[in-house]
């Protein structure tokens, strides 16, 4: 076992973007507890476990991240401007979800949850949640600026 900092959060650089993601860190936070209670509340224990462990072992970078990191979830992408191809995140595991959150002025879109035969109005602020393993899923812009977070575990 042995976690460590990204190399996108070492270093200064790292503290801002840390700090940068605490607000939208809450808001999927906060979804997640309402969506699935029992995922989240393993999630907190997760991150209070990982936080004590980092200190007892003076992994003082990670624990500081993890003292400012207020999201459940362990991981964030960032994409702009990017068409996703239909996917499924084979690395996660099934009851795990991905949270995805759009920003930005764009046409509205439709994401697509394939296998599901779902379709989604994929508005600028919209928020949407499935298993990352389970469902596939994809996207597509024609025109406009565009930035989704995903977050997922």
């Amino acid at each position: 076992f042995s976690p460590e900092v990204s190399v996108t959060l070492k270093g200064d650089a790292g503290c801002n973007i840390t700090t940068s993601l605490q607000r939208s860190g809450i808001i999927v936070s906060a979804a997640l507890r309402v969506m699935h209670p029992d995922l989240y509340w393993a999630r907190m224990e997760t991150q209070v476990r990982l936080g004590k462990w980092a200190a007892i072992y003076e992994l003082d970078e990670m624990h500081h991240h993890l003292q400012h990191w207020t999201s459940v979830f362990n991981v964030v992408s960032v994409i702009c401007n990017h068409r996703t191809p239909p996917h499924r995140d084979p690395k996660c595991q099934p009851a795990a979800f991905d949270i995805m959150t759009t920003t930005s002025i764009y046409h509205p879109v439709i994401m697509d949850f394939m296998n599901l035969g779902i379709k989604f109005l994929y508005d600028s602020g919209s928020m949407l949640a499935s298993s990352c393993q389970l469902v596939r899923h994809y996207m597509n812009v024609e025109e406009g600026n565009w930035i989704v977070t995903v977050w997922y575990m």
